[in-house]
């Protein structure tokens, strides 16, 4: 769009009335721009008074218009290039005359420094072309320089040419008196023949006695020519200065979450521009009256105003078109020097722009509150108002433009647009006082202003609706104002840790990477932004995490097992942290940084602090990327790794001392509770140990994969916070910095990446990267970015074999029954009547089917759950924001498995009182049942067996190896083929008992 309003093809060097065109300064076409008084201009815009003063517009305009419905500034995109109109000129006003030639007079000579008085008389010779032009339409063309007065004659006709005279003998002069008296006669005669008023000549002699004042600070007539010009090509910057915009930000559903806009010093507030032809009529009849009332036939000043700043050095009496010289100059200096270089501007701006232009430009610019810069931002707050009819590109109806809409029938009332125009138009005087607001006081003081503003509008003879407005009119609308009750402004701020995130990362786009060079575009840019966040999920998720650390919910296990407790009052478990991302898009539909954004005095609370984007030790959580490139590499889930205490050189050369403590050369881990856990012991399979998250086997599945091999599968999983971590200790590889340990979760990674890296698994073994934005438009309704779920292009880290190999296990619940005994929240066995129909192995569940994995650090100081159907993925972090320690008893279903089961289920799309009802709690509703097909979520519910996966029973229960004794599934070609030991054990469950092989029943509580 365009931001040049000047209109091409108009000409530039016509003269008029018969006269050679007058040259030099912003005014010498001006009043080539007044039409005569009794036409009407042909091009007016919609809902101009008749009879106004209206340039009119060419026939077909190459930049906005009042009804081409584009945006309505000329100051709103940053980064555009911006072009300075020019000089607008009228069109069909009059016949065009001959043009004649122009009479050039050169510049005057630098004057000798001399007293203010002769200054003044030059500088009056020099301009007096350009003060003649604030004139009306009666004003005939001034004579060119130094030319004696002809009087007045027909339009074309040419100037008389005076005869020469013969010189005189001896010159006759009258007397210096006669002379003076004579002029001043001649002078009067003249302005009574062109009907000049009283209003007309004062106003004239302000202009004088202001433009004096200035010289006589002055050095002299030539600086004061020289500043009106240099002031004056100002005009065109100051019109096409960029007004900060306000940033929306919204949710998939088009829901507003985040308004954004600069609140720094020197912020006006949060701004929305409009355009004029969305401005109803009696707004424009309010704000003309109380504020300028001879704006539609001025020439863009009040002469007395400026008269008055120039002897009181206090302003006031700025016409509507001086107000938008200032708001947009960012000048407020209550000085006469600032009160002329105003009025300068204001009257080149009157003659480059049409008057509804002016006009718009300040209702976009004038602060009507503390925090509202334009009357869109004022209607919202105010009176509730909002944008509608919003098309695919978030272009919206302006919400002033429902000034109108009575709020309790929803229609058309004339009294309440009376009511609300008048109380917004008598607030830019002073809205400080006059912000309703703010508070009672504010309030009186604008209701008073508001009967000025009525009072006045009576007065000029304005119409609502057709008919004059009246005094039961101006009764009924103070009436009506005066039962209205204000609220201040309150920031618009849902999902706030999500919204900080997705502002951070634009902030990073607009700054090529630099987030801090992308923060200004960014808060004054006017863009909407459409997320991937869906509010319904959000709330639930933020209801469902402060619910179950806050509330007594009944404990299953450790201390309080069998009996309710507080996890934050009773565990010193004080904060969650939730991640939602679809399964299949990677798209993020709910994310909770801390149980309470605004809660800031407990540093226990992350507050402002987003724990899901930050770095926290995974414990247990990363496991199965070790067993993932185990199986890629060609393990099975039913190899075979005792359970027993064993000592790893850890990097260390052959022949380093084993042992334990701090002296110990090698790496010697424990299950929980500090030493191997003796349930599964020497049979332990890959599948129970990663179901019960046994240490050692992990460990020992570590040193098969490799740590540089399970890290580069991390990394394809999108999990960046390895190599950060390997730089940062200075290493060359993963296992030259942290060796075997990071397959119990040494190395911190943000529960944002860990969920997102759990997508892979739910997704086939493809790796989606997480994506949080759909759209951005910009302020002129220009699409600059669009997600399209169908062309994001994965990443294939898993064979889709060997993903099912994990997911066979993660989704095992009765595999889990050793470490957690009677449990079921990892599980929808609550909601999926076929998972408790047997104890049956591998993935449970024919409905709804379910992976996961718990996770604790040794130090007790995080506490995760994360799992993922076909459909959406859930990650869920507990502990203390600060690292504190969690109390005894606390183990890995404890903190965040609830959570994890509760919001796992509503975004599967279970009723949300079924839930409540199942697992006993009574978490806050945002919708009956949330459907998952809204967020394109409509694929299986189980996860499906691909071909080349097979499941055999040919397995030794003692090392896996070929045999008999444990079934489980393998790829094809790679089952063994070594005969392993003879199997001593077996049972009716496949040789596993649904624990492994590992016998049943053993009771001890293990830290996932």
């Amino acid at each position: 769009m365009s931001n040049n309003w000047n209109q091409p093809g108009m000409p530039t060097d016509a003269s008029h009335d018969g006269l050679p065109k007058k040259t030099g300064g912003l005014l010498s076409s001006y009043r080539q721009q007044q039409p005569p008084v009794e036409q009407q201009s042909p091009a007016l815009p919609a809902g101009a008074p008749v009879g106004r003063q209206m340039p009119p517009q060419p026939a077909q305009p190459t930049q906005f218009s009042p009804t081409n419905g584009r945006n309505p500034s000329s100051q709103f995109l940053p980064g555009r290039t911006q072009q300075a109109p020019q000089p607008q000129m009228a069109q069909q006003q009059r016949p065009m005359m001959p043009a004649q030639p122009q009479q050039q007079r050169p510049m005057p000579a630098q004057p000798q420094q001399q007293g203010w008085v002769s200054n003044a008389m030059n500088l009056m010779r020099q301009v007096s072309g350009k003060v003649t032009a604030i004139g009306r339409n009666s004003y005939g063309q001034p004579a060119p320089y130094m030319e004696r007065y002809h009087g007045s004659r027909p339009q074309a006709m040419p100037v008389p040419v005076e005869q020469p005279r013969l010189e005189e003998a001896t010159p006759w002069k009258r007397s210096l008196s006669t002379r003076v008296a004579y002029k001043m006669r001649r002078r009067r005669d003249r302005w009574q023949n062109q009907q000049f008023g009283i209003g007309k000549i004062l106003g004239i002699a302000a202009i004088i006695f202001a433009v004096i004042a200035v010289i006589a600070s002055a050095t002299g007539g030539a600086f004061s020519y020289n500043y009106y010009q240099q002031e004056s090509t100002q005009v065109a910057s100051i019109a096409n200065k960029s007004s900060a915009q306000t940033t929306r930000i919204y949710d998939r559903n088009g829901q507003l979450i985040n308004e954004r806009y600069d609140q720094g010093e020197g912020s006006s507030g949060r701004s929305t521009p409009i355009s004029y032809k969305d401005l109803p009529e009696v707004l424009k009849d309010a704000q003309t009256s109380i504020e300028d009332r001879t704006f539609w036939d001025n020439a863009g000043i009040d002469p007395q105003g400026i008269l008055r700043a120039a002897f009181s050095h206090n302003g006031g009496g700025s016409t509507i078109t001086q107000q938008v010289i200032k708001n947009l100059s960012h000048n407020a200096d209550a000085t006469y020097t600032r009160k002329l270089a105003e009025a300068t501007l204001a009257l080149g701006m009157t003659q480059q722009y049409p008057k509804w232009k002016i006009l718009e430009m300040y209702f976009n610019s004038v602060p009507y509150g503390t925090q509202d810069l334009g009357v869109e931002s004022a209607v919202r707050d105010l009176f509730g108002l909002q944008p509608n009819n919003c098309d695919k590109n978030h272009v919206c109806t302006p919400a002033v433009s429902q000034l109108d809409i009575d709020p309790k029938t929803g229609k058309h009332n004339p009294i309440v647009a009376l009511a609300r125009a008048s109380l917004l138009a008598g607030i830019p005087n002073n809205p400080t006082i006059y912000d309703p607001s703010i508070s009672e006081t504010t309030r009186q003081a604008a209701l008073d202003r508001q009967k000025l503003v009525l009072q006045n509008m009576q007065a000029d003879g304005k119409l609502l609706d057709g008919k004059p407005i009246d005094a039961d009119m101006i009764q009924q609308a103070e009436k009506l104002t005066a039962s209205w009750q204000f609220k201040p402004y309150s920031t618009i701020k849902k999902a706030p840790h999500f919204t900080d995130w997705v502002t951070l990362q634009m902030e990073q786009m607009l700054g090529n990477g630099d987030p801090q060079l992308g923060v200004q575009a960014f808060l004054s840019g006017g863009f909407n932004i459409k997320t991937t966040i869906d509010m319904n999920i959000q709330k639930y998720i933020e209801n469902a995490s402060k619910y179950f650390i806050t509330q007594p919910t009944l404990q299953k296990f450790g201390s309080f097992a069998g009996a309710p407790a507080v996890l934050n009052r009773d565990l010193n478990v004080n904060d969650a942290a939730v991640v939602v991302i679809n399964s299949k898009t990677g798209e993020v539909l709910g994310m909770s940084g801390s149980v309470d954004y605004y809660k800031t005095n407990d540093k226990r609370v992350a507050g402002r602090v987003n724990v899901a984007t930050s770095g926290r030790g995974p414990g247990s959580t990363f496991k199965p990327f070790v067993y993932g490139t185990a199986f890629q590499m060609g393990w099975n889930p039913g190899i075979v790794l005792p359970d027993v205490r064993t000592y790893f050189p850890n990097g260390k050369d052959a022949g380093a001392q084993d042992g334990e403590g701090p002296n110990a050369q090698t790496y010697t881990p424990n299950d929980y509770g500090g030493k191997p856990n003796g349930v599964s012991g020497p049979q332990s399979t890959i599948r129970a140990a990663l179901a019960n998250s046994y240490n050692i086997p992990a460990v020992k599945a570590m040193t098969f994969a490799g740590t540089d091999n399970v890290f580069n599968n991390a990394r394809l999983m999108g999990i960046t916070s390895l190599d950060k971590a390997i730089k940062a200790n200075k290493c060359a590889s993963g296992m030259d910095c942290f060796h075997l340990t990071p397959v119990l979760g040494t190395v911190d990674v943000s529960p944002l990446e860990m969920t997102s890296a759990y997508q892979t698994f739910a997704n086939g073994g493809v790796h989606v990267p997480y994506q949080n934005i759909l759209d951005v438009w910009d302020s002129y309704g220009n699409h600059l970015f669009h997600l399209d779920p169908t062309k994001v292009k994965g990443t294939r880290v898993f064979s889709s074999q060997v993903n099912y190999l994990l997911t066979s296990v993660l989704a095992d619940e009765p595999s889990r029954q050793p470490e957690f005994p009677g449990d079921h929240d990892l599980a929808f066995n609550d909601w999926d009547p076929s998972c408790g129909a047997s104890l049956k192995t591998y993935i449970s569940c024919d409905t709804y089917q379910v992976g996961a994995k718990t996770g604790t650090t040794d130090s007790f100081q995080d506490n995760w759950t994360i799992g993922y159907t076909p459909r959406a993925t859930v990650g869920v972090w507990a502990g203390n924001a600060d690292g504190e320690v969690m109390k005894t008893g606390v183990v890995g279903i404890t903190g965040a498995a609830p959570i994890w089961h509760a919001v796992m289920e509503f975004v599967s799309g279970r009723p949300c009182a079924d839930i409540n009802t199942a697992m006993v709690v009574n978490i806050s509703c945002p919708v009956a049942r949330f459907n998952p097909a809204s967020d394109g979520m409509n694929g299986p519910t189980t996860f499906s067996q691909p071909s080349g996966v097979t499941r055999t029973c040919n397995l030794s229960a003692q090392d896996g190896l070929a045999g008999n004794g444990i079934c489980d599934w393998v790829i094809d070609g790679q089952a063994p083929t070594l005969a392993g030991k003879t199997t001593v054990t077996s049972d009716s469950n496949g040789g596993n008992g649904g624990n492994g092989g590992n016998g049943g029943g053993g009771r001890k509580k293990r830290g996932g």
